[in-house]
């Protein structure tokens, strides 16, 4: 910015506010941060020479490309822009017509290669990303080029001999001439006759043509061709006769090779200049994708939330934290902080050293944020609209260069950002209108507020001026803050709707100075001052009492909140527990009543054909009663009564297809006996089949299921669903299995079961025999007989 007219009284401004606003804001900073999370030198670059967005909708569109590239880092995977090159200006001299080299050629197959890949992917993914895809749609290559870029070089950087068969051709030659022009000098250094005449035994280069060191007494002796001359003039480099062709067929041959290789640049030269175009445009599209994840990256790293973006000069900031500061590792207290149109400005007052210019600052660099298309390190939920200019006066401005004093910079910086003062504008004033006397300084400063809100900007000021602490009294377009101070410290926390004291006299106590230099400090003090001072004390005390009580309250609350809702999830999770065990014993007793059915149908049917086994008898009359526990669902279903089901009352549980009793009916539903099992079931599930006093006789096999008789430890038959396997479990494992085993079936009145412990060595089925003849589960047992098993099992009457 070019300097200012001259003052009224002569002063010209030598202050360039813009450049001002970047190093009091230290948003080169920022830059620097996003530059490092680029993928590409042509990414850094970008990101230090950012501009602002100009209207909403691009803020928001490049806000929508930050979080389609976070929402690909969620998925682990990542744009992939880091191999892309800059071959810009590469391209452009191939467009005007320049041979590239080599390595420029392989640059630009390395990139376009990327380059392609970068397109293929975004536009393979399966999400919504249009931001990307967009910018992936300006990617646009020749294939062609593509292709013979990609194919045209080897693993080497050569050109491919695969590509220009004639390469490899001539590369053979070439060998093939160096082998037999060294196989050639070789055979001459082992020469009886040149031994006297060598200086030295090896074979070397001199103008590209290979030679031997011979004495310089020896160089008239019509051995070859004298190329050079040692710095002593002792030894001569001759290119002996022998070689002398072979070495006119190499430089042929190369120079051959050099022919074929130029025409090959020249042609993959024109492709380029050709594709250049299309070339800057691959270029900026990825540098573009490259910007917008490295302001991912930088939102990652400072944990930034995305704002609401508007045009109505609001910011409503929550939890912010000062970018900066964070970026450094400084444990920064986050603030909650707010400009709208009715309360325009924000007046900061509080302590010095309180953290009023790191609230104004974060305030600012949230704004700045958003200008560039950036996240802010604040909470969900904030707003920050877009300014057309974001303007700081903060720190000291003298000069002794410019002839200027504190309070005449402070002056021409008040002076510039009136001028600059418009709607859409944000100005922040640190320390306003100091260096002076406070009386005019103060009524300077209000009348400059008050004509930036006449011209329609937003304003953030500090201040330690009274006047300006008390404007929201008068003007309802000025709102308050104050930096807390608790227990005379500051707490660098912003505290809305109060102003603060400076506490001048406590922080110099603080900070060493003497008592009795403070006491007389404070005696100088008017009246009216000490008395304000006082007030603003006993008020400051007084808040910080009540947020102290506030606190407690909001912590106690939040505990009880979390202790309700812990025992909610504890509840659902109990009662979900309940039913997931009611209908897994369901489940499980029905699948043994018909696991055992069938079973008990197999031993049947073996018994029938063998009609002298004892126990048919009693097969027969179990899988009676098992049927008798799974009733048909296609029997007859009597109506339901109008009223309410009661204790006593034979129902039909549909789940299960079982009948039972109901044995308690509550809030938490209806209780149903069923067999050995009590479950809870609602209305629904249930089927009406009588009152207890309308109930017939139960049919001789629910009988025998419900009361059995004692088991019959002679006659028991042994069954899939009556037996335990033991084999293979340590003593103590299978000691522990059956003990469970006993319980369950006690509790089921099996009656009888098997345990298969097997032979072994016989450890195993003996301590499991001593054991059963202690344990009160059992009521006898004995070894299976070779019908049942035989020793390998042991027979169980179950208590």
């Amino acid at each position: 910015m070019s300097p200012g007219p001259p003052s009224p009284g002569g002063i010209r401004n030598p202050m360039d506010i813009d450049a001002l606003t970047l190093d009091a804001l230290d948003w080169r900073t920022i830059l620097e941060a996003l530059a490092g999370h680029s993928a590409t030198p042509m990414g850094a670059a970008s990101c230090r020479a950012l501009a602002p967005l100009p209207t909403p909708e691009a803020v928001r569109h490049t806000q929508d490309g930050v979080a389609e590239v976070l929402a690909v880092r969620e998925m682990a995977r990542e744009v992939p822009v880091g191999d892309v090159g800059d071959i810009g200006d590469i391209a452009l001299r191939a467009a005007k017509g320049e041979v590239l080299d080599l390595s420029d050629l392989h640059a630009v197959g390395h990139t376009l290669t990327a380059l392609s890949r970068l397109e293929r992917t975004v536009k393979g993914w399966e999400e919504d990303l249009p931001v990307l895809e967009g910018l992936a749609a300006g990617i646009v290559l020749d294939p062609g080029t593509v292709v013979l870029l990609e194919d045209a070089f080897d693993e080497t950087g050569a050109l491919s001999s695969h590509s220009w068969p004639i390469l490899g051709e001539l590369r053979k030659r070439i060998t093939d001439l160096h082998a037999a022009i060294r196989h050639t000098l070789d055979e001459l250094l082992r020469d009886e006759d040149l031994q006297d005449l060598l200086q030295d035994h090896f074979v070397t280069l001199r103008r590209n043509r290979y030679v031997l060191p011979i004495k310089s007494r020896a160089k008239r002796w019509d051995l070859g061709i004298v190329h050079d001359t040692s710095g002593s003039g002792a030894t001569v480099f001759i290119e002996p006769n022998q070689v002398v062709q072979l070495n006119n067929r190499l430089r042929v041959a190369e120079g051959e090779l050099a022919t074929e290789e130029a025409r090959i640049r020249g042609l993959l030269s024109r492709e380029v200049g050709e594709d250049a175009e299309a070339i800057h445009a691959a270029l900026e599209a990825a540098i573009e994708m490259d910007v917008l994840g490295a302001r991912a990256g930088l939102a990652g790293s400072l944990g930034c939330t995305r704002p609401k973006v508007g045009q109505d000069g609001v910011i409503r900031l929550r939890a912010a934290r000062h970018p900066v500061l964070a970026l450094r590792g400084v444990a920064v207290v986050p603030h909650d902080l707010g400009l709208d149109s009715e309360r325009p400005a924000l007046v900061l007052s509080g302590p010095n050293a309180g953290g009023k210019t790191v609230a104004l600052k974060t305030l600012g660099l949230c704004a700045m944020l958003t200008r560039y298309g950036c996240f802010v390190p604040a909470e969900d939920g904030s707003r920050v609209d877009l300014f057309s200019g974001v303007y700081a006066d903060v720190g000291d401005p003298q000069s002794i260069e410019g002839d200027l004093s504190s309070f005449s910079g402070h002056l021409l910086g008040l002076r510039e950002m009136l001028d600059r003062a418009s709607a859409g504008v944000l100005l922040l004033l640190d320390e306003i209108a100091t260096g002076t006397d406070p009386g005019p300084g103060a009524a300077l400063a209000r009348a400059v507020l008050e004509a930036m809100l006449d011209r329609g900007a937003r304003v953030v000021v500090t201040t330690h001026y009274a006047q300006l602490k008390g404007l929201a009294t008068v003007d309802h377009r000025f709102a308050m803050a104050a930096m807390e101070y608790a227990e005379r410290r500051p707490t660098y926390r912003v505290v809305p709707g109060v102003t603060g004291e400076s506490h001048a006299l406590e922080i110099a106590a603080r900070l060493g100075l003497d008592a009795a230099m403070l006491s007389r400090a404070r005696d100088l003090m008017s009246a009216p001052e000490r008395a304000f001072a006082d007030a603003l004390e006993v008020l400051e005390r007084q808040r910080e009492e009540a947020a102290v009580a506030a606190r407690i309250a909001q912590a106690t609350a939040e505990a009880l909140e979390t202790q309700r809702v812990t025992l909610a999830k504890r509840e659902a999770v109990v009662r979900e527990r309940a039913r997931e065990l009611e209908r897994r014993e369901a489940a499980e007793f029905l699948a043994r009543l018909r696991g055992a059915e069938k079973a008990i149908g197999q031993v049947v049917a073996e018994l029938q054909r063998n009609p002298t086994h004892e126990g048919a008898r009693q097969a027969r009359v179990a899988v009676r009663a098992l049927q008798g526990l799974v009733p048909s669902r296609a029997e007859e279903q009597p109506a339901r009564p109008d009223t309410r089901l009661m204790v006593g009352d034979r129902v039909r549980l549909c789940t299960l297809e079982q009948e039972g009793e109901v044995v308690a009916v509550g809030e938490g539903g209806i209780q149903v006996r069923a067999g050995g099992l009590t479950v809870r079931a609602v209305p629904e599930d249930l089927e009406y089949l009588g009152r207890k006093h309308e109930r017939p006789p139960p049919s001789p096999p629910v009988k025998v299921t419900r009361a059995p008789s004692p088991p019959d430890l002679a006659n028991a038959v042994r069954l899939p669903g009556n037996t335990l396997d033991l084999r293979g479990m340590r003593v103590d494992e299978a000691l522990a299995a059956t003990e469970l085993y006993l319980d369950q079936a006690s509790r089921d009145r099996m009656g009888v079961v098997f345990l298969l412990h097997g032979h072994g060595t016989g450890a195993l089925k003996q301590a499991l025999r001593t054991w059963l003849r202690t344990s009160h589960l059992v009521g006898s047992s004995r070894p299976a007989s070779l019908d049942e098993g035989g020793d390998a099992f042991t027979v169980v009457e179950v208590r």
